[in-house]
């Protein structure tokens, strides 16, 4: 496999400054890309993109609110300025609460739905243009199982179900443009936000009825790389759901797994 399929490719990474979102960086990163490192959290942004740096790497750090439209231009603006081209977008920034339906307040949905939904469209209208003109570009958009399956809350659940629905809508509308778009939708990975989730029986659980447990960083990573990669390209429109087999099959738990009993 080429171990620079990203050689002087320019790639935006929304919420790029901890979590998946850096983990992707960093593997960009290590095949050669240029990142734009993108966070609500600017020190985040920056220490992301100085890592990258201290490796011999390009990438500059821009603190950016995906919800805020004039952010959002301000931040393709400042990549095309610095880079002059973008060649992949991953929309990965978003926020996450477990809530009930009645226990939805106005506030969380708003929240999640600007966050998780309105965000993606956000940074594909502003940086589509500049891939339209160039006849080619990737788009990949950070979706979850929760988009395909009921198991977090109301609002992630319908952000990230429009997240799907958007994969499709612009695929049918860019391929004429050389712009392939796909979904990643993450299962149960271990990553240092619920490593305390982790510890308890509820994750112990959970890792039972997943049929190969719970994922590793790497794994949505190499999943983002492959769509973001030449060698995708006659991928567009899918949500890839990489999750350990959880949205494939109803499993009621390791004693049900043996089928000629």
């Amino acid at each position: 496999m080429d171990t620079q399929r990203f050689h002087n490719k320019v790639i935006i990474v929304t919420g790029g400054g901890s979590g998946l979102g850096e983990d992707y960086c960093h593997g960009f990163a290590s095949e050669g890309g240029i990142v734009v490192c993108v966070d609500i959290d600017e020190a985040a942004a920056i220490r992301t993109a100085t890592a990258l740096r201290e490796t011999g790497n390009r990438s500059i750090a821009v603190p950016c609110d995906v919800t805020r439209t004039h952010e959002v231009e301000q931040m393709v603006e400042e990549a095309l300025h610095t880079y002059g081209r973008i060649d992949v977008l991953v929309n990965n920034a978003g926020v996450i609460s477990r809530r009930s339906l009645v226990g939805t307040t106005d506030e969380d949905w708003n929240r999640e739905i600007d966050t998780d939904l309105k965000g993606p469209f956000l940074c594909a209208r502003a940086v589509v243009p500049h891939m339209m003109e160039r006849g080619y570009g990737k788009i990949v958009n950070i979706s979850s199982v929760a988009g395909i399956v009921g198991c977090i809350s109301t609002a992630y659940a319908a952000s990230k179900a429009g997240v799907n629905g958007l994969t499709r809508q612009w695929a049918l509308e860019l391929a004429p443009y050389g712009i392939r778009v796909n979904s990643v939708a993450p299962g149960y990975t271990a990553t240092p936000i619920n490593e305390k989730l982790r510890l308890t029986p509820a994750a112990k659980r959970i890792g039972e009825t997943i049929p190969l447990g719970w994922g590793k960083p790497a794994d949505i990573t190499a999943a983002v790389l492959f769509l973001s990669a030449n060698e995708s390209d006659y991928i567009t429109g899918q949500t890839l759901a990489v999750d350990g087999g959880l949205t494939t099959t109803v499993d009621m738990g390791p004693e049900y797994r043996t089928f000629d009993t």
